[in-house]
This record gives C-alpha cells, sequence and structure tokens, in this order.
C-alpha cells in the first residue's frame, strides 16, 4: 500500500460559515470506517476550487471534498474533471426542513425592528446585506422571489455585500444593514456557538428550499472505497455514538442523493435570466 492509500485527504470550502467541527467529526468516523488517516485542509478564501487553479482532485491532492453547490456544478460541468458526486446528503435542522437534504434562506432582521417589518415586502427601500453576488442563498434565491413579486434589486433602498454570511450576520447585529439573507445552515451554527445572541435575531420568512452543500469524491480512489464512504455516511446515524454528535451539529442523518438534486439551482439561476444584486440607491 502506498502513502497516499493509507490516506484521506478531506478538504472544506465551507468553513467557517459552517464550523471546521463538523468536518473534523466526519472525518474521524470516516477514519474509523475506512483504516485509513485521516487529513483535513481547511479552506477558507473560497467556496469551492478556484476557476483560475487546478483544482485539488485534478491534482490528486484531496479524496474528499465539501463545497458550494454553484462550484460542484461548474467542476462537473467539465469533460476533464476528476470529481464524483457522493451520493449521500446531509440533512440539516431547519424548522421548513422534512427530512430531505436541502437548506434555505433565512431572511433576518434585529429583533428590535420586530414591530416594524412583519415580511421582506415591508422591507422595500430599506438596506439589504448579501454574502456574494454569486451566492445561491444569499442573492440568487432573492431575486428569484422578487422577481415573482414583481421586483427586481431595486426594491431595497442599497444593498451591501459583506463578503461572507457570517459578516452578513453580524451586519444585522450591529444595524449596518436592515435585512439580510444568509445561508441557513451557517446561520444555525452561528446560533449554537453564541447562544447568547439567539434573542437579536428575527428570521422573517425563509426562501427555498436550496440543494444541500455537495460532497465530491476523488475519481481516483477505488470504487470499493467510494462506495464504503457513501454508504458509511448513510449509516452513521445509526450508531447511537455518532448520531449524537451529528444532532450536536445540527445534522439529523445522510439521506440518499444524486445529481438531480442541483437541478433545483439550475432552475434558480435560469429564473433570474440576467438580473443581480448590484448596489442601488432610491
Amino acid at each position: 500500500m502506498s502513502d497516499t492509500d493509507s490516506k484521506l485527504r478531506l478538504i472544506t470550502y465551507m468553513s467557517p460559515g459552517i464550523p471546521v467541527d463538523v468536518f473534523e467529526c466526519i472525518l474521524s468516523y470516516l477514519e474509523q470506517v475506512t483504516g485509513k488517516n485521516g487529513y483535513l485542509i481547511y479552506e477558507s478564501r473560497w467556496t469551492g476550487p478556484p476557476s483560475d487553479r487546478v483544482d485539488p482532485f485534478t491534482a490528486n491532492e484531496a479524496d474528499i471534498g465539501f463545497m458550494e453547490s454553484s462550484d460542484y456544478l461548474r467542476l462537473s460541468s467539465r469533460k476533464d474533471n476528476q470529481v464524483e458526486l457522493c451520493e449521500a446528503g446531509p440533512v440539516h435542522t431547519h424548522q421548513k426542513n422534512t427530512g430531505r437534504a436541502v437548506y434555505y434562506s433565512d431572511i433576518i432582521i434585529n429583533t428590535r425592528n420586530k414591530s416594524k417589518y412583519k415580511d421582506l415586502i415591508d422591507l422595500r427601500g430599506h438596506t439589504f446585506g448579501f454574502s456574494s453576488g454569486k451566492s445561491l442563498s444569499a442573492s440568487h434565491v432573492v431575486l428569484a422571489h422578487l422577481k415573482k413579486l414583481g421586483f427586481d434589486a431595486s426594491f431595497f433602498g442599497s444593498t451591501y455585500e459583506s463578503g461572507s454570511h457570517l459578516a452578513s450576520i453580524d451586519a444585522v447585529l450591529d444595524s449596518r444593514v436592515d435585512v439580510a439573507a444568509v445561508n441557513s445552515n451557517v446561520l444555525s451554527g452561528f446560533l449554537r456557538t453564541r447562544p447568547q445572541l439567539k434573542d437579536d435575531l428575527c428570521i422573517l420568512t425563509s426562501l427555498g428550499p436550496l440543494p444541500t452543500y455537495p460532497i465530491v469524491l476523488n475519481t481516483r480512489l477505488p470504487e470499493s472505497v467510494r462506495s464504503t464512504i457513501t454508504q458509511s455516511l448513510l449509516d452513521m446515524s445509526k450508531d447511537r455514538q455518532w448520531c449524537q454528535k451529528l444532532q450536536s451539529y445540527g445534522i439529523t442523518e445522510f439521506v440518499p442523493i444524486d445529481s438531480s438534486l442541483y437541478d433545483m439551482e439550475k432552475d434558480i439561476k435560469a429564473s433570474i435570466g440576467n438580473l443581480t444584486m448590484a448596489s442601488t440607491y432610491y
């Protein structure tokens, strides 16, 4: 067995939005079931492999990866890609979720404004915060919702691109913005680690569902190893110890998925056409 064969190299692009402890837990579990020594690469600069660099799967520098769905769709569309979707998706707890591998765009305000704003429509002309114009949960699904209501980004008085979901949450807390759209998994993780701030934020509504962050596998891994990883994730919640650990991170289980789950994202992007969340002013 070569040195590479004895390792399991996991890379996550989802932290710090989703606490890195989540991926350390999953890696520890996969070490146990595969007998491999796990190593975690934490890449916080991007949401997935940058388009202007050779991705770590093609370069054979990673075996399993967690990234945003937009980055997965871009990688998987290339003919020379070395990634395969792991057909197991996490089910994160959310008031709207019914056991699907999905998440939501939580539209949040500062609780002190709860009496003034009852729904997103009440925020017309106000300042809207979002992580990035490329974000499905912070931008695209909001634009799709506004379009259904007959508006575009000019619905808001101004927009503030914060750079991350965590920064958008902070902007709501310190009143730099009146409302923000944030990834529900990020908000949930934020409140688990900062429970003292739970009463300071209010969710007006949740848009979605949106497809969960994909787990990708390096196709150079033997098929037997890829199958073991997938099946083991699907079985993780059946083990009481690991189930309790997952639940402490707001994950109930992993369920079977396939690439058709990400058609949701394609449909949302197709529906908004050329609309963007550009800065606008009344």
